[in-house]
């Protein structure tokens, strides 16, 4: 099981909330007392059923019932787009929707980004249109692999065991297994070369920093690159990002810092769209302005027009520059449930790891030199998320 926790203010009163994920459900807790309150199962039934719109089903195991405390569970059910059974523990001393509006927004930021379900989800698609396909582990703590990896670091180094025998918490027992790949690169090479005639995946640690400041992944990267391993970064980053201006020029900083960083062809893709078409009407601009990064002026608009971040505006206008100097990040949206999305974000990858170019897979010259140029790319793009809103 995968577990986050934090820690914020809402209305005058410290919220303690913990996220633990297991493979048939989600436990959240929520609560201003440092300890258990109601605790409740809610499913959605629409994730079974594909209703129109969702319908959810709460059931209080213990503890007190009554309207406030199933309307706030309701809410954030429904805002944090749960997948799984949710498992809800919560004690508030009130249920003012701004208290309820700030908690979604800090469960949406610990949330995972959903890397290993891509992962799967990209696997089963590829294998549906021919490809064969692996999928390597190299996330010693991923602990609810949806797929069943060709190679798992955990057969080199475990995750749990480095923190017990060098007294480390989670992050830095992940850098410390990242820089025992390094070294032991001939391991990872050895299982990649064994798998020739396959596309790879690579399943990688979700931990920020690994990519932003410490080398060991970049150097894992190269030498997989000088082993004739075509290579290509995919950065994941929660659609729920949008919704705020200053996570979303976060996010921008962050892509921006990890394609420079990495060093290796690139796609930025915005996942679970399905939450951002469901509030698109609710964000401050289109979607092609946060998918295209269209004019960050209006960006600092907003960013000036919030308390807190306009005390940074100096800051803010600095950023922004850095990001349009450089010119450097899109992002292509992602539902994992829907195909035309992910034949748009497969595409993408062929382009960038050059696979496009030397597949197996028959292509025409104009459909090559369409793609070299990006003419095929972007007005499949537009179609195919203009046909994505509309449903």
């Amino acid at each position: 099981m995968t577990e986050r926790a934090c820690g914020i203010v809402t209305n005058n009163h410290h919220t303690d909330i913990v996220l633990k994920s297991y493979s048939n459900r989600t436990l959240l807790i929520v609560t201003h007392f440092k300890k258990f309150g109601t605790l409740l199962i809610i499913n959605r039934e629409s994730a079974v059923n594909d209703y129109s719109s969702d319908v959810f089903t709460i059931k209080t195991i213990f503890g007190n019932e009554n309207n406030d405390i199933d309307l706030a569970a309701r809410y954030i059910a429904q805002q944090i787009n749960i997948e799984k059974s949710l498992l809800l523990s919560i004690a508030l001393k009130d249920y003012d929707l701004n208290t309820l509006k700030s908690i979604v927004a800090a469960i949406n930021q610990i949330k995972p980004c959903g890397k290993t379900t891509y992962c799967n989800a990209m696997s089963k698609f590829l294998e549906s249109i021919g490809r064969k396909v692996a999928v390597i582990n190299i996330d010693p703590a991923n602990e609810n692999m949806e797929y069943t990896p060709a190679a798992d670091i955990s057969e080199l180094i475990k995750h749990e065991e480095v923190m017990a025998h060098f007294g480390l918490g989670p992050n830095g027992a992940l850098v410390y297994c990242m820089e025992f790949l390094e070294t032991n690169i001939k391991w990872l090479i050895t299982k990649v070369l064994n798998l020739k005639d396959h596309y790879l995946i690579f399943d990688c640690p979700g931990q920020v920093e690994l990519y932003t400041h410490h080398k060991s992944v970049s150097q894992i990267a190269e030498k997989l690159n000088q082993n004739l391993v075509r290579l290509c970064s995919v950065h994941l980053v929660d659609s729920h990002h949008c919704s705020d201006p200053g996570k979303y020029l976060s996010s921008l900083i962050l892509c921006t810092t990890v394609m420079l960083q990495i060093g290796l062809p690139h796609v930025n893709i915005m996942t679970k769209f399905d939450e951002m078409k469901k509030f698109s009407n609710q964000l401050a601009f289109n979607i092609d302005f946060y998918t295209e990064v269209l004019d960050l002026n209006y960006l600092l608009e907003q960013l000036d027009e919030n308390p807190f971040t306009a005390k940074y505006k100096k800051l803010n206008t600095a950023l922004v520059s850095i990001i349009e100097d450089y010119s450097l990040v899109s992002f292509i949206p992602l539902d994992v449930t829907n195909k035309a999305l992910l034949l748009q974000v497969k595409n993408a990858i062929d382009k960038a790891n050059g696979y496009v170019f030397g597949g197996n897979e028959p292509r025409d010259v104009q459909t090559l030199l369409a793609c070299a140029v990006g003419a095929v790319n972007e007005t499949e793009k537009m179609s195919t998320l203009d046909e994505y809103l509309s449903l």
